[in-house]
């Protein structure tokens, strides 16, 4: 869960986060799929794991917070296969 305070912070699952560094998540998540999309173009197998798990942990900081832009984000969300 998250909620807005008066200074602007959002609170995700008991710690505070201000707006701008959630704007500065948004855009890791934003770069870390744009490279994660290269890969698979380039066929660039473990670097697509790599970038997937990174991609999923960047989001799960991010939780389900208020954040713009980052429904093309989700979309590329793909479960990770860790072998």
């Amino acid at each position: 869960m998250s909620s807005a305070s008066a200074n602007g912070s959002v609170v995700l699952d008991g710690s505070e986060r201000s707006s701008e560094d959630l704007d500065e998540l948004v855009a890791l998540a934003r770069m870390i799929a744009y490279a994660k999309y290269a890969a698979e173009d380039a066929d660039l197998v473990g670097a697509m794991d790599y970038l997937g798990m990174a991609l999923n942990e960047v989001l799960r900081e991010i939780g389900d917070g208020p954040h713009e832009g980052l429904a093309d984000v989700m979309a590329s969300k793909a479960p990770t296969c860790l072998n």
